[in-house]
């Protein structure tokens, strides 16, 4: 009976034993070097990578586009010619034969000298698609560690926020122990003891609740990592502070450097290509062909053995509506112009949003150290006029519960600072200023802290 009334109590223990241990196994790791294990691992970093240099494999593969092409053939024939010669000095024509066969070598020279531009086009076309490329993961990289400095605030805020509740446990654990000691002297009566009870049993299942939301936040950032390791944290969640520059000068870093505005801006540089390369079908192409017989017994009679010459093919009809076609590619580059704006006017609205949830968290970051403050002070006149016997335990878990709602709050509007932050950066294309948030703190310090506030025992 006893062993099953202190079984939530057992449990609570060794769950918090576990987690000290994996903890004290744990390596420190700071904010740079998450970054750097998040470029290593991120497999998506990786395919996005790849992406890039295969565009760039395509765009080295034109650069010969406007070079001479040669070709070698071989083939073997045989031939046979009849020949009727003519003439006054003989007496009657003569008729002859002549059979050959054998291999046949010709090297053959093509050199576009003129295509109406399809070929500039052409080169111009495939370098803008490896700038879209290039903007793509420029996007997935600062999406990515957008994603890591959620994560590894958020298991630090998870972290505080568990202090908090282990810290709200212990005073209503002392709480409850003072109320069962007046109730033995006769000074308050059961419903004061039994009100200090059903406080400590919700502040124990608060503090179960905080422990698994720090082991989930802590295996998502596992996750974004790639790596099984689990890591004691060592920068700490940064305090709000105001805002270096004003809303519109993260609008005009984000209109100039966004990377999803580039990717559009590629797009539109590729249609206007495409248009070029349209355009470029109604031009007549002009052209250097030359072919040179290597194995010249084999040639026939009536071929040369060598030919140059300078040659202007026009294309009168086509297969295709050249003309539909160049009003297709002409309104894939309107499309892109307006899908452009678009963009501009929802990443001006994107940045501004930001912006303003930033200054909010800053401003209700200042209230509430105010009213964390006067809870505590609060908190602390309540336990006071209990031992006097001029509260009731109510009164005193009331006032605990509404410190620790204060602190928690405090909490949440710190990491709701560096979530909206970390947004406006983004959009911005400013993440690296992340860093002027961040205090020195001493990595060993800082784990220490944790270790021991998970080493302590209930």
């Amino acid at each position: 009976m006893l062993i099953h009334r202190f079984a939530p109590l057992l449990s609570l223990g060794l769950s918090l034993l576990f987690s000290s241990h994996l903890l004290a196994a744990a390596q420190p790791l700071n904010l740079a070097e998450a970054k750097q294990l998040l470029n290593s691992n991120s497999w998506k970093l990786k395919a996005q990578a790849a992406d890039v240099q295969a565009w760039q494999h395509q765009a080295n593969a034109l650069d010969a586009l406007d070079l001479p092409q040669l070709g070698f053939t071989v083939s073997a024939i045989a031939y046979e010619k009849e020949l009727n010669l003519t003439s006054p000095l003989l007496p009657a024509p003569v008729a002859t034969d002549i059979y050959k066969s054998g291999l046949r070598s010709t090297v053959e020279m093509m050199w576009p000298l003129y295509v109406g531009g399809r070929i500039e086009a052409s080169q111009q076309q495939i370098l803008a698609r490896v700038a879209e490329s290039e903007a793509a993961q420029q996007q997935v990289s600062q999406q990515l560690e957008q994603r890591l400095l959620d994560l590894y605030f958020g298991q630090q805020f998870a972290l505080e926020v568990f202090k908090v509740r282990q810290q709200a446990e212990h005073t209503l654990a002392q709480h409850l122990h003072r109320a069962q000691r007046f109730e033995a002297q006769g000074q308050i009566n059961q419903l004061n003891r039994m009100q200090a009870e059903v406080a400590l049993a919700q502040g124990k299942r608060e503090l179960l609740q905080a422990k698994r939301q720090l082991e989930d936040v802590a295996a998502a950032l596992q996750n974004v990592l790639v790596s099984k390791e689990s890591f004691c944290l060592s920068t700490a969640l940064p305090l709000p502070k105001a805002l270096p520059e004003t809303s519109d000068w993260y609008v005009r870093q984000a209109l100039a450097s966004n990377p999803a505005l580039s990717q559009l801006h590629a797009k539109q540089h590729q249609a206007d290509q495409q248009l070029a390369i349209e355009q470029s079908k109604f031009m007549p192409e002009v052209f250097l062909a030359g072919s040179y017989d290597l194995n010249k017994h084999a040639t026939p009679l009536t071929e040369p053995d060598w030919k140059l010459g300078l040659g202007v093919r026009w294309a009168i009809t086509s297969s295709t509506d050249r003309r539909q076609m160049v009003a297709s590619a002409n309104t894939k580059s309107i499309e892109a112009g307006y899908l452009i704006e678009q963009a501009r006017s929802e990443l001006q609205q994107g940045v501004e949003s930001s912006y303003r949830a930033v200054q909010q968290q800053l401003e209700q970051f200042e209230l509430l150290q105010q009213d964390v403050s006067l809870a505590q002070r609060h908190a602390e006149l309540q336990q006071k006029a209990f031992s006097s016997g001029l509260v009731t335990s109510l009164d005193v878990t009331d006032s605990q519960l509404q410190h620790t709602s204060a602190q928690l709050q405090l909490l949440q509007s710190a990491y709701g600072y560096v979530s909206a932050y970390s947004q406006l950066l983004l959009y911005s294309g400013q993440l690296s200023q992340f860093e002027q948030l961040l205090a020195p703190v001493s990595s060993a310090a800082l784990c220490s802290g944790a270790k021991e506030i998970l080493n302590a025992t209930h």
